[in-house]
Order: C-alpha cells, then sequence, then structure tokens
C-alpha cells in the first residue's frame, strides 16, 4: 500500500439497538471527502481473517506496486476471507464510493459484499457490492458506488473469492460526493481528560457494537485519554481452541480489531483486559488435549500454555496494531477470594474447580495462587515496553481481602514484577457502608503505600434502582476522584495514574439501565455528577490533552544501590531450573541468614540456576552483580561461572560470562563483577550459575543485582588457586616457604592455602612439598614434580573368585556384529552430519509404551519428545552424549508436542561456527534448534515451527515432515521435506518440498516448491556427490506394477544439476530392511561421506526382536555405499556393519560412554554423559585398542553408593582379567589400579559387580 497523508473525519451514526441502546446522533455532520483509507503501511486498520483458519498477514512487497499490502491465505471454504467494520466512519443515508486493489496468482471471480445493520429493527442486511473476474497476476481495481438506507450501521465489508486460493488486497478507500469540515468529532472540546489532565488519565471502555456509535465514539474522544475493550481482550475472545496443539495457544484479535484501530487512528492509549482471569477463560485452556471433558492438564503444561498464549499475543497485537499505544495490562484479574477464612488460611486463593460459582481452574491446576507471580514474570518477559503491569480486583477495599490484595502485590511488586494495582471500584452511592469513602480511602492509601501505581480501573457507581438519589451518586462520584487527586498531591504523589468509567452511558452498562450508574443517561446526555466532576477543577489547573503517564515505571534501586538481594529463606526468589538441575531451598547450609538454594540432579555443567532479569537492568548499561556458592563433593576445588543468557540483536541466543571464581570444597566463595556491561543490543536476559566441567551438587545464597559500581560484601576468596602461591598474592617468593610451613605444621586451617601448598598434588600438604618449594626458590628446579598417585594392588585370587559366581548378562547383538550401533536406547530416523573428523548421528528416541497390562504396546510415536545423539571417529566405537530434551513442558522448544527424525547441519555463520538440529513436530510442522557445537547445549531460536500449515504451498501437504537438510559449497542452505500419499496418487503423490534456507539456516529465503519423487512415501535424504546432487527417499507400499523396478519400502534415488532440480529418477539403492532382516517397517535413512567414502545410515529393528517385543522400535545401523560411475549400487544391509577404521589409544581419556557393546547398562546426563544404572554382571566394551606402548597402571573415575569392582579383561567379557578397580563406597572419585601389560590391539572389556556408575578411563 501506498504512504499517503490522509484527512479521517468522523461520521454521525444513528441510534443503534441491542448491544447498543438508542442513543441520539450528533447534530452536526463530521465526515470527510475520503470516510476510509486502509493501505497497510503500517497497522492493520481494522480488518482481519472472518475464520480462525484464515491466515492474515500484511507482507512488505505484497501490496499494490510493490508496498505493504494485506495477503490472505488458510482459507478453508470461499466464503472465508477478509472482514472489517467501517460503521465509526459512514452512515447510512448517504452516497459512498467503495474501492480497492485485488490480487491473486490464480484467476479468480471477487466478491464484495456489505452487511448493514437497521438501528431500529436490528435487521441485517448483505448486499454485493462487486462481483468480478480478475485475470491472475494482475493488480486489479474493484468499486462501486452504494447508499445504505437511513438507520444503517455496522457496515461490515467481507471480501472473498469463488475459490479457496490465496490472495491480496489493497488501498481500500471509501469516499462520499459530500464535502464537510476536516474535524475530528468533539475533539476540540473540554472534556474530563483536559480537566483531571494535571492529575492521572480518565478512562472508559468500548466494545465491539458501541464502537461504531458516533455519539458514542465523540464523547471518548472529548473525554477520555485511555480505551479499553469491555470483553474483547478477554481470554474467551483471544484464544482459539481450533487452532491450539501442543502447548501452542494460537490467539486472535478479531474482536478488539475496530476497538484498536479506532485508538490507532485517533492517538488514543489503550488498557488491556485480562490475562488470567478464572472467568471468561474457557475451561479446555485447562484441560489435557484441549478437551473440556478431559482431565485437568499438569502444572508444567499450563506454564507452558501461560507462557504460550502471552507470548503469542503481545506479538500479535504488536504485529497487527505496531502504533497502538497499549500502556497498561491487567495481568492477573480477581485471583483473590471474598470469604474471609480463605483469606486468613488459605493466602486468599480462590475455591478450586471449574467457574461453576466463582471457583478457580488455575488454582485446581496449582493448588494455590503461585500461577500469579509465573503470570507477572511472563508478561514482563513478553508484554511491550512501556506497557505497566497490573493486578486487578472487585471488593479491593473489604478489609480482610484488601489485606491479602496488599501483601500479594507487595511481593511482586518487591520483584520487580508489577507495576500497579487496579481498584475495581463497583460500589454505591452510599457515602458511607461497606463500600464507603472512608474504606475506598483507606485501601487506596494502602496500595499506594507499596509503592507501585494504582488505577481506578472499572468505577461505576449504582443508585441501586433509586435507592439513592442523582445528588448522592454525584456526591461520590466527587469522592472517588477527589481521593486520587488527594494521593497525587499527599504523601503518595502521582501515584494513582488513571481513574476509568466502566461503560459510556446508562444504556450501556453490565449492571442494568434501571441502576444508572454511569456519568451519561440513557440519551447520552451528561448527568449531574459529570457535570459537578467537570466544575471539581478549577480552570487554571487543566491540562489540555490530558495527563500522559500511567505507563510502565522505572523500578529504583534501594539504599544501597541493589535492585534485587535473594536470600532464599523459604523462597526461591523467582530462580529456575535450568537444563535437568532441580533447586529448592535448603538448611544445610547458607551464607547469611538460615537457608540457601540447592542445585542438584545435575546431568552436565550447564545445568543450573537461572533467574529473569526485571527491567531495571537495560542492555548497555553496566550493573553490579553478586553470588556466594558453595559444595560439599568432589574435588578439592570446582570452577563456578555467573553468565547472562540473552538474545541478540539478530534474533540468536547468546552468553555472556559475569564472573568466574574458583571454589574450594566446603567453603562459600563469591562470584562478583562490580561494572558488568550488558551487551548493547541484549534483550530477554537471564542470569545463571553453572560449573565449568561438574555436575555436583551446589549451593547458592545472597545475590544481588546493583547499580554499576557499587562493591557488594561477599564470602571473597575465588581466585585460581597457584600451586607455590601458599599466601596468594600473586607471586611465589620467601613468605609463600613460611606459609607452607605453618600448614605442615596445622597451624593454618586455610583450606586455599592447604591446596596451594601441596605442590606434587599427593592429596596432602607435608615436607616433600616444602622441599619443592624450597628448591623452586633456590632456582634448583623450576617446575614442580607431579606425584604419582599411588597405584592400587588389589588380591587378584579373591576377585577372580568373586566374579567367578557372577552371571554375564547379554549383549543384544552377537560378537563380529557391529550393528546396531549401540543398543543402550531405542534411535530410529538417523539423521548425520560429519563435523571435525567425527560422524554426528541424532536419532528419534523410541520409548517403549505400555498397555493397561503392563505389556509393551504398538509405538504410536506420541511419547518421543526427546532426540539421541551419539559421535564416532572409527565408526564402530560410539560416544553417547545423551537424550536432547526437545518438546513438550520439559523441552528446549516447550510449544512443540513431539520431535520425530532429526536432520543436522553445521555453518560458518560470521566467522563462528553453527550447528543447526532439524526436527518435525507430529505431522504438521519442521522446526530448529541451534547451537555452538554438535552436541549443544541447544536453544530454540524462533519460539515456533519454521515450516507450517501457514507456509506457502504447505497447507495440503499430506504428512508435513521429516526434514533433510543440506549446505552446498557456497554455503547456501536448502531443507527438503513433506510425505504422504493422497487418496488415488500412489505414482505421484506430489507432496515433496524443497526451499533455500535464509543465510541464517532458521528462515526461509523464498516460497517451498513441489517436486515429484515417484512413488514417495516420506524420508528426504539430500547429498551432493561430485557435481551432481542426489535426492533419496522412501518409496510407498502400492509401487506393485511402475515402470521403474521400485520395490515398496525401499531407499530411492534421483538425480538433478541443482540442489532444487528438476530431478530425475536413478535407481532403488536399498530394499526394505525387512528384506535383509525379517522385520519390515518404515524405511527412513541418511547417507554422509566420511573419510572419502559413503556410508548409508537407517534403522531396523534387532533390539527389539532381541528383547522379545514387536511394537516397531528401532535401532540405527549403518552400511558401506559403493558407487558405479554416477549410478549408486544397491545396498546389502547386514549385521556386521562397518569394519573399524581406526584403533582407539588407551593412552587417551576415554569416555566410559564411549563403546561398540554393551550390556545392562544405561547412559545418563547431557553432552557431559556417565555409564550409570550398572548392576551386576553388567559390562561395556571398547573394541580395537592399540596397547602399543603395553600398559602398568588403569586410571578410572567412578562411583559406588556401596562399593563395587570393575573387572578389566580383553577378548569377551568372561576373558582373562588384566586388573581389577576397587570402586569404594562415595561419591564420583579417580581411582589407579596396577593391570598385567598387554602390548598388541585388543577389545577392552569393563564387568562390573554391582551397582556404579562410570566416567572415564585411560592406561598408562
Amino acid at each position: 500500500m501506498n504512504i499517503r497523508k490522509i484527512i479521517s473525519g468522523i461520521t454521525a451514526a444513528v441510534c443503534c439497538t441491542g448491544i447498543i441502546s438508542c442513543v441520539p446522533a450528533l447534530n452536526t455532520q463530521t465526515f470527510a471527502e475520503t470516510a476510509v483509507w486502509n493501505d497497510f503501511e503500517s497497522n492493520y486498520d481494522g480488518w482481519y481473517g472472518s475464520a480462525d483458519t484464515v491466515q492474515f498477514l500484511a507482507e512488505d512487497g505484497a501490496g499494490f506496486e510493490g508496498s505493504r499490502g494485506m495477503k490472505i491465505s488458510g482459507r478453508k471454504s470461499a466464503s472465508e476471507g477478509a472482514v472489517s467494520s467501517k460503521g465509526f466512519y459512514i452512515e447510512g443515508g448517504k452516497s459512498y464510493n467503495y474501492s480497492m486493489k485485488v490480487y491473486s496468482e490464480t484467476n479468480e471471480t471477487f466478491r464484495v459484499n456489505l452487511l448493514v445493520i437497521d438501528a431500529k429493527t436490528g435487521k441485517e442486511t448483505v448486499t454485493e457490492l462487486v462481483s468480478e473476474n480478475v485475470k491472475s497476476g494482475q493488480w486489479t481495481e474493484l468499486s462501486a458506488d452504494y447508499t445504505a438506507p437511513e438507520n444503517s450501521y455496522e457496515f461490515r465489508i467481507t471480501i472473498t473469492t469463488d475459490s479457496t486460493n490465496d490472495f491480496s488486497f489493497d488501498n481500500v478507500k471509501i469516499t462520499s460526493e459530500e464535502k464537510s469540515a476536516d474535524v475530528y468529532a468533539a475533539s476540540s472540546d473540554i472534556g474530563l481528560k483536559d480537566v483531571y489532565g494535571k492529575y492521572f488519565r480518565v478512562g472508559n471502555i468500548l466494545n465491539g457494537g458501541t464502537v461504531q456509535n458516533s455519539t458514542i465514539t465523540a464523547s471518548m474522544l472529548k473525554d477520555y485519554n485511555s480505551i479499553e475493550c469491555e470483553n474483547e481482550t478477554k481470554p474467551d475472545a483471544t484464544m482459539v481452541q481450533s487452532q491450539c496443539s501442543g502447548t501452542n495457544i494460537a490467539v486472535s484479535i478479531n474482536s478488539a480489531a475496530s476497538i484498536m484501530d479506532f485508538c490507532v487512528r485517533n492517538n488514543l492509549p489503550m488498557r488491556g483486559h485480562t490475562l488470567v482471569w478464572h472467568s471468561q477463560t474457557p475451561l479446555w485452556f485447562f484441560k489435557d488435549g484441549y478437551n473440556a471433558s478431559g482431565a485437568w492438564a499438569s502444572e508444567a503444561t499450563m506454564d507452558a500454555r501461560m507462557e504460550s498464549y502471552m507470548k503469542n499475543l503481545f506479538a500479535l497485537i504488536e504485529k497487527q496494531y505496531p502504533d497502538l499505544d497499549l500502556y497498561a495490562y491487567d495481568v492477573a484479574n480477581e485471583c483473590i477470594s471474598d470469604d474471609s477464612n480463605r483469606t486468613a488460611n488459605h493466602g486468599g486463593t480462590r475455591e478450586p474447580g471449574e467457574n461453576i460459582s466463582g471457583q478457580s481452574p488455575w488454582v485446581q491446576v496449582y493448588g494455590d495462587n503461585s500461577f500469579v507471580e509465573k503470570a507477572f514474570t511472563l508478561a514482563r518477559k513478553y508484554a511491550p515496553e512501556g506497557c505497566a503491569l497490573y493486578y486487578n480486583d472487585y471488593n479491593e477495599y473489604w478489609d480482610h481481602k484488601r489485606d491479602a490484595i496488599y501483601s500479594m502485590c507487595k511481593s511482586l511488586y518487591d520483584k520487580g514484577l508489577l507495576d500497579g494495582i487496579g481498584m475495581q471500584s463497583h460500589i454505591n452511592a452510599n457515602y458511607d457502608g461497606f463500600s464507603g469513602v472512608a474504606a475506598y480511602t483507606t485501601a487506596l492509601k494502602k496500595y499506594a503505600s507499596i509503592g507501585c501505581d494504582v488505577q481506578i480501573t472499572e468505577l461505576d457507581i449504582t443508585r441501586e434502582n433509586g435507592t439513592y438519589t442523582d445528588a448522592q451518586q454525584a456526591e461520590k462520584y466527587k469522592a472517588i476522584f477527589k481521593a486520587a487527586m488527594d494521593i497525587n498531591t499527599g504523601s503518595y504523589a502521582g501515584k494513582v495514574t488513571a481513574v476509568c468509567v466502566w461503560g459510556p452511558n446508562d444504556a450501556n452498562t453490565w449492571i442494568k439501565t434501571e441502576n444508572a450508574p454511569l456519568l451519561y443517561d440513557t440519551d447520552h446526555k451528561p448527568k449531574t455528577a459529570y457535570n459537578e466532576l467537570m466544575d471539581m477543577v478549577p480552570e487554571s489547573d487543566w491540562v489540555i490533552g490530558g495527563y500522559e503517564g500511567g505507563g510502565s515505571t522505572v523500578i529504583e534501586p534501594n539504599k544501597y544501590g541493589w535492585y534485587f538481594q535473594d536470600g532464599f529463606e523459604g523462597d526461591l526468589c523467582s530462580w529456575g531450573e535450568r537444563g535437568s538441575a532441580e533447586i529448592m531451598t535448603s538448611g544445610r547450609t547458607a551464607y547469611v541468614g538460615d537457608e540457601a538454594l540447592l542445585v542438584q540432579n545435575r546431568e552436565s555443567a550447564w545445568n543450573g540456576a537461572i533467574k529473569t532479569l526485571n527491567r531495571a537492568f537495560a542492555a548497555g548499561e553496566e550493573y553490579s552483580f553478586s553470588a556466594n556458592v558453595m559444595y560439599f563433593d568432589g574435588d578439592a576445588t570446582d570452577t563456578f561461572y555467573m553468565k547472562l543468557q540473552y538474545v541478540d540483536a539478530e534474533g540468536e541466543t547468546q552468553y555472556s560470562t559475569i564472573a568466574e571464581a574458583t571454589a574450594v570444597k566446603g567453603e562459600w566463595v563469591q562470584l562478583k563483577n562490580t561494572n558488568y556491561q550488558i551487551p548493547s543490543d541484549a534483550s530477554s536476559m537471564q542470569i545463571y550459575i553453572e560449573t565449568a566441567e561438574t555436575t555436583n551438587n551446589f549451593y547458592i545464597d545472597e545475590v544481588i543485582g546493583a547499580v554499576g559500581g557499587v562493591t557488594i560484601v561477599g564470602a571473597g576468596g575465588g581466585d585460581r588457586i597457584v600451586k607455590g602461591d601458599v599466601n596468594a598474592d600473586g607471586k611465589i617468593n620467601a613468605f609463600d616457604l613460611v606459609a607452607a610451613k605453618r600448614v605442615v605444621m596445622k597451624l593454618s586451617d586455610s583450606s586455599s592455602a592447604m591446596l596451594a601448598a601441596d605442590v606434587d598434588e599427593n592429596g596432602t600438604a607435608d615436607a616433600s612439598d616444602v622441599e619443592q618449594i624450597r628448591d623452586f626458590l633456590l632456582g634448583k628446579i623450576d617446575i614442580f614434580t607431579i606425584a604419582e598417585k599411588p597405584v592400587t594392588v588389589v588380591d587378584t585370587v579373591k576377585m577372580d573368585a568373586l566374579f567367578s559366581d557372577i552371571t554375564i548378562a547379554s549383549s543384544y547383538k552377537k560378537e563380529g556384529e557391529n550393528n546396531p550401533l549401540y543398543t543402550q536406547r531405542f534411535g530410529a530416523d538417523p539423521g548425520v552430519m560429519e563435523y571435525n573428523g567425527r560422524v554426528y548421528v541424532y536419532t528419534t528416541n523410541d520409548v517403549i509404551e505400555y498397555d493397561e497390562n503392563g505389556n509393551a504396546a504398538e509405538n504410536t510415536y506420541a511419547l518421543v519428545n526427546k532426540i539421541n545423539c551419539i559421535s564416532s571417529d572409527d565408526m564402530v566405537n560410539w560416544t553417547d552424549h545423551g537424550a536432547i530434551p526437545v518438546a513438550g513442558t520439559n523441552g528446549i522448544a516447550k510449544w512443540a508436542t513431539c520431535s520425530w527424525a532429526p536432520a543436522a547441519a553445521h555453518k560458518t555463520i560470521n566467522g563462528k561456527e553453527k550447528f543447526f538440529l532439524y526436527f518435525c513436530n507430529g505431522g504438521n510442522g519442521v522446526s530448529v534448534l541451534t547451537a555452538d557445537s554438535p552436541t549443544g547445549p541447544w536453544t530454540d531460536p524462533l519460539g515456533k515451527g519454521l515450516i507450517t500449515r501457514s507456509t506457502p504451498n504447505c497447507a495440503n501437504v499430506t504428512w508435513l515432515f521429516d526434514p533433510a537438510v543440506f549446505v552446498d559449497d557456497d554455503g547456501a542452505g536448502y531443507l527438503y521435506f513433506g510425505g504422504g500419499v493422497p487418496e488415488g496418487k500412489d505414482a505421484d503423490p506430489g507432496t515433496a518440498r524443497v526451499v533455500k534456507l535464509g543465510d541464517d539456516m532458521i528462515s526461509l529465503a523464498g516460497d517451498p516448491v513441489t517436486f515429484n519423487p515417484p512413488y514417495l512415501f516420506e524420508d528426504s535424504g539430500m547429498n551432493k556427490i561430485g557435481d551432481k546432487y542426489y535426492y533419496t527417499y522412501c518409496s510407498n507400499w502400492n509401487t506393485k506394477g511402475n515402470s521403474l523396478g521400485m520395490t515398496s519400502g525401499a531407499i530411492e534415488y534421483m538425480v538433478a544439476d541443482d540442489p532444487m532440480g528438476p530431478f530425475t529418477y536413478g535407481g532403488e539403492l536399498f530394499k526394505n530392511q525387512g528384506t535383509f532382516f525379517g522385520c519390515y517397517g518404515n524405511n527412513h535413512h541418511s547417507i554422509v561421506e566420511f573419510k572419502n567414502q559413503l556410508y548409508l545410515f537407517y534403522h531396523s529393528r534387532p533390539v527389539e526382536a532381541a528383547m522379545g517385543i514387536e511394537g516397531n522400535y528401532r535401532s540405527p545401523q549403518a552400511d558401506k555405499i559403493t558407487m558405479n560411475g554416477e549410478k549408486i549400487s544397491s545396498v546389502t544391509g547386514t549385521m556386521k556393519g562397518i569394519a573399524q577404521l581406526k584403533t582407539m589409544s588407551p593412552y587417551d581419556k576415554i569416555q566410559a560412554e564411549t563403546m561398540s557393546d554393551q550390556a545392562g547398562i544405561n547412559v545418563s546426563g547431557l553432552g557431559n554423559t556417565v555409564v550409570t544404572e550398572i548392576d551386576k554382571g553388567d559390562w561395556i566394551k571398547a573394541s580395537g585398542v592399540s596397547f602399543a606402548k603395553g600398559c602398568e597402571t588403569l586410571t578410572v573415575n567412578a562411583s559406588s553408593k556401596n562399593g563395587a569392582v570393575i573387572k578389566v579383561c580383553t577378548g569377551s567379557p568372561t576373558g582373562k582379567a588384566i586388573g581389577y578397580v576397587e570402586v569404594p563406597a562415595g561419591g564420583m572419585s579417580e581411582l589407579r589400579t596396577a593391570v598385567s601389560s598387554v602390548d598388541e590391539t585388543q577389545d577392552v572389556y569393563f564387568v562390573f559387580s554391582g551397582q556404579l556408575e562410570f566416567d572415564w578411563w585411560y592406561f598408562s
């Protein structure tokens, strides 16, 4: 659309019936020649899709002459299209010309209809203004003249075509031949907003009907500078049940479109109402499967749904109405009970249950009001800048309820989550009594004393059907306004930022007309209360245009310069869990007070505790941070980090180190940085605490964020321990020799000094250490000699006897078999990537499902929400990097339901290697995670799918899944996906798609293109071999009689000269795996070139067969590919698999989870994994270990709860023992034992006598 400066006027609409009771029109007609001009250059101008499925997007380049235009897609029927009501701008009885530009890629018959409503009878009339055939690829103007009957209102325009194809439109224009003064109706008159402009905003509400009434909207422009939707932004009006999936909540602001458009066009700020409420929130939102009759959803599920709802709603408002001044929002509404017993004994929570008579589904799920803080935390994360966050409630002046609201809101305010309290103020005209001025003023002062803002949000003062007089009502209105003014001129100056009335007139009130609660009567004439309010402030105090505050307030530091102080005294202080870690407050130790935050059950070093920073912390500014940490178990020292996680200007998740410290076991250490500058492009900022390498439990206490430069007293320490620098002054000199002697003589109890004095690292400071420090100072030595760790000599006779009684567990693989690649978990749909001399294989983490009798059931894939990662440099010994939690409430992409069929790639972007993991969220889209290493940690850069049903040319793909990613030699990325067979289209399904990716690999550089692999079923693959591009896929199950020689469920290939085709069928490279192994099923593959050889990775079902079950639980396998010129020779599936490409060196530290076979064990953790779930008789195997230098000792890192023994043998699990390792009861420890010498290449087995965990090993 072209950007044009237009003059917009307000028309006089006639009286409305139904939701809008009869009110007189303005005396003066106030429309301009151009009544409507919608060019979509900034906002959506009141337009929306007529059905929930309709995708409605204002897109640059999609408009007339390459401008920004409105594109419509996702239509399920021809009657669906674009809609907008224009009754605010035009009126009945006048002739208007309606015109617009339309466009489609196909020949279409466009129709433009106009619906008007008769104000007297309520009858709806639909008139077809235009029906015109429009040629494809051409912008065409549609135009018609029409005069609607007098007394018409609404003027709802609908644009459709006779098909469901996509179309675009632009430059909607409605003009009248009559001219009038270019004015805004009544906007130049003095109103309430001007009279009280010195003190606060004055606001009111609109709904979908009243916004069409020019008499009402004219007074809105005169009196108010805050508008709120009566119902149109509540959850039941903004949630779209049919489009919700997983934990992703689909949203719509169609109901609010005309009101938002009115606010934008007239520069009226808006209050949002409301996000979290027990009422007017659909019951299905709280239930499993979004089924109102289903079971209640879990707390974790509701956490994810709540986040999705807020994130999506705020994003949609920003997208459709970026010019809307959304200055405040009621985050949570009416969460405190009226019941004094519940405010006294239950923290004020409502009764749990379905909202039949005030019960709260939120409390039903969470058990209490803990969801309120979560709601504010999320709203703070996603609300637009300058939008103040409010808690809103009624009966807020009732003493017991008032105190409960105060307590909850003070806590939220102190945490930087809440900006203000909304006093609904539905009261009667009695000056005294229950809702009298005294009780009301007391509550107002109490809320203001918190330090937050206060807004009167829903003011109406009922006369209770004549019980109170017009004069009494006026006195009460004046008293409320006066109380607010007094707050602002008293000790809580400026804290009341808005007084908002709940309804335009007595004809439009929620508490019935006979109660006459508002400032205008049923004929929209000012009442006594209005007139006396207008007279209450001297003209010298008026502010023409009104008050402009009331938005998000600045968070000030306390008197110490601190923005927050987290002491964890029975409170998590808004800290959360990062990765698999679990957190809780603990009284075992504390730096200050009685409790600290315990971080436990960590599977990787990056698992820890995390806290979202509030808006006091701004990008580009300097701050002071401090935290104290301590641990009890593990090595003598450990390295801790405090880091910042944030999103940069490119939308990438980044990490920055704030502070680093080395802790001594059992002692508190301070992480601190007095002048840390937050990156200038940072948003969504969170601080977190982790370790460098270990997974020990640890404690956090007294975490403070403060003004830059502020010194925060803490535990101190944290410097890296330097051997020999005993007094930690940064130098090794005679003073250190003295200090070392004091340590040896037990005259110093400093753990740091003892560690620095122990220069030979034998675990104790003794005379030999003092001697080495002396020789260093004399110049006799220039490095300290490290003592060899003591070698344990075991009683081999005793050990042999111990293992003679142990039954050795059986492997799922036979001797000599290298397939499947691993057996400790299932793994399907292998996606393979080569990087830095290793092959990385990512697989769908099949999980056994069970029936009601506990028997293994058929795999439905519904439980699959993780992706396995393994890697190898020799194709036989595979390192298990763990199962990546991708989807679900504990996943990285919490909005996704499941994670199938991974595909991986890496690419250098801006000089930095980035890794991309694509997966499908069931059969309805492709998503992507990103990382800085092939093993993570992974992040969700988009927060939604990359390919969805709304992606162009994807709505009708049967199975929108099975991605393959390919990075060409020039760095360009391509994504291949799709599958499924439409009925009757076995030979040519037409469901394959290819799209070029953006340079960032997480966006699309164009629309997906259809190509046509014959007999496609699923499973895309792409490789460049030589100078040709090979697309590979799985054929469907109905290939009988084809002319290409294809078989069913096989891997086929096609060849092209360009990665996007066209492709020519090349042949069949791998028959269905059932041909080789007897278990038929879907065939899914990847091809990788590694060390100048091509390999085929696929899945089969040998492990489930060995387990004695049959449920389509799959395991990854690999075999070699050979080429015959440009032809791929047919591959035979084998259990032998790939021969080992290189030997393993036993002199390097080998992770225990690197193995070629195993029996009984599992692997836990992510990234930094360990072999676990070890029992008596279990074992692991490392193949092809080359003892070219012989061996004398074996060092392992292992732990056992009760003590256990590791037998090390060669040849087989029952082979000759070359040594034993006794693992004592306790934590993970490094153990060294003597072994018999081996001087040739051997397969090494580690056999276990009982429960333990095994981390790594190496021979010397």
